[in-house]
């Protein structure tokens, strides 16, 4: 966990989050707050977090900002004083997280707002890894295409250079401005050669390079140290 994350508290006590705070004060790592009550509140609209936290709210404001952040991907943990207010909160909202707001709640709430950051950090690394991997297998998809139709490409290039080499042989049957377009067709054509041979090249190294690590990985798990 880092300390960039955002906690978002709700309460329209304020001695709720002025107690929160000053415990979360104490840990070594210690997110950013925003603190707002029920009247600022504007659901969806507001602003990014990692983690929200419900206080003690006026009487009838609680289900809706509830479902509200329910709504959203992020962690809710919201603090009840009572163990009849939990049983209603869980029934109508099931995917909160909801503790009761007993003598070491401070405790209890930073431990598990500390796990529920932790796992915000594992689900993002999660989507960027498989992002990387989406992208990975995308350019694989084009790798392949391109060694499968390297032969034929090469193919077609050494057509298009020897024709353009027979035309400039005969240049002085062309007009200057064929010769120049056949020039042109002759300088790109090699130009696109170089980049295929280049790109055959890596194809063989990479080859050989996978070959000699695939050859070295036995080696290792069948080494014994003799005393």
């Amino acid at each position: 966990m880092h300390n960039s994350h955002i906690v978002l508290i709700v309460a329209d006590d304020a001695a709720f989050p002025r107690d929160l705070l000053a415990r979360w004060q104490t840990e070594r790592m210690v997110p950013a707050f925003t603190v707002m009550s029920t009247e600022l509140f504007q659901g969806g609209a507001s602003g990014t977090f990692d983690l929200a936290v419900v206080g003690p709210v006026r009487h009838g404001r609680l289900s809706s900002i509830l479902k509200s952040m329910e709504a959203g991907s992020r962690p809710v943990l919201c603090v009840m004083e009572t163990a009849a207010q939990i049983h209603a909160a869980r029934t109508e909202h099931p995917r909160l997280l909801l503790m009761q707001q007993h003598e070491s709640w401070l405790d209890s709430l930073i431990l598990i707002a500390s796990e529920c950051l932790k796992r915000v950090d594992l689900a993002a690394r999660t989507r960027k890894a498989e992002q990387a991997a989406a992208l990975q297998a995308r350019e694989a998809a084009l790798g392949r295409y391109m060694l499968e139709n390297r032969h034929g490409f090469n193919n077609l290039l050494t057509s298009v250079l020897g024709n353009a080499e027979l035309l400039l042989g005969e240049r002085k049957y062309l007009a200057e401005s064929a010769r120049d377009q056949i020039d042109t067709i002759h300088r790109t054509a090699l130009t696109m050669l170089e980049i295929m041979q280049r790109f055959s090249s890596i194809a063989v190294e990479m080859q050989v390079t996978e070959k000699q690590s695939q050859s070295e990985t036995p080696e290792l798990s069948h080494s014994t140290t003799v005393h």
